[in-house]
């Protein structure tokens, strides 16, 4: 049985509307506690803004946030992975070649900032996913390495967008998670290779470890667990690597699944 729990937060753990039952989700970590079981959020979202979704339900549990690029428990921080913020800076020029009107998102430890001309839906779309937000006039104006540079295209061309970056691909990890975004992390940094660090930090092996998801940037997840959920929302490629497909996101699919296989022990 599994002994450590990761799952992504965006149309795998959480439904279409950002929620998810918090009554249902409390009687399940009561179940996971007494059986010694941790539980990890592993998503693009800002640490801090998991924080606000989960409330106080998140306490001792894991939250890695920013792309795999930080860890953060009880407020925290056990881990973080930045570049610099030159090399950040050659990054934006050029997604700003390729389209300028992409929404470009830099995340530094602790802040995000985007660009104070993007429309009021896409202001309301960054804060749905940062906590902590600052609008400036030009990103080339941060003074802090970077976790990340995040890059929304409301067109949904981002696995064409992907190749124009291609040059990047030695010294950071590119990943388009679906079409409409893409997140540019350090080379060392992916879901994948940060939950080897919580693994090792935790000395439970990928034989202990079930995940969850739903896009392709949780590949690199399932790679790192025997026991692979894929939403049944979820991208096929994903589905395809997985051992079991769970009901999808809007029907608590991550809790429902999870509670079934916890009885299921029981009755083994």
């Amino acid at each position: 049985m599994f002994e450590l729990i990761v799952t992504d937060m965006d149309g795998t753990f959480l439904n279409s509307q950002g929620n998810f039952n918090r009554e249902k989700f409390q009687q399940l970590l009561i179940k996971l506690k007494n059986r010694g079981i941790r539980l990890a959020f592993c998503t693009g979202k800002q640490n801090e803004r998991v924080d606000a979704i989960v409330g106080d339900l998140a306490k001792d549990l894991f939250i890695i946030g920013d792309s795999a690029s930080r860890i953060k428990i009880n407020g925290m921080s056990i881990y973080t992975k930045t570049f610099s913020n030159q090399l950040g800076f050659e990054v934006i020029e050029t997604i700003k070649a390729i389209d300028e009107n992409l929404v470009i998102i830099v995340c530094t430890d602790g802040m995000a900032y985007a660009e104070k001309h993007i429309s009021e839906k896409e202001r309301e779309m960054v804060l749905g996913s940062y906590e902590k937000v600052t609008f400036v006039e030009d990103l080339n104006t941060i003074d802090q390495d970077m976790l990340k540079v995040t890059i929304f295209d409301s067109q949904g061309q981002c696995f064409k967008h992907v190749k124009s970056l291609s040059k990047y691909e030695d010294t950071l990890y590119i990943v388009a998670a679906e079409e409409n975004w893409i997140d540019i992390t350090h080379k060392d940094v992916d879901k994948g290779k940060t939950i080897r660090f919580l693994q090792n930090l935790l000395n439970i092996s990928s034989e202990q470890t079930i995940v969850f998801g739903d896009g392709l940037n949780d590949i690199p997840l399932f790679e790192n667990a025997r026991y692979k959920v894929a939403m049944d929302n979820a991208y096929p490629e994903l589905k395809s690597k997985a051992n079991l497909i769970s009901i999808n996101n809007d029907r608590d699919g991550v809790i429902e699944t999870l509670n079934t296989l916890l009885i299921n022990d029981n009755n083994s």
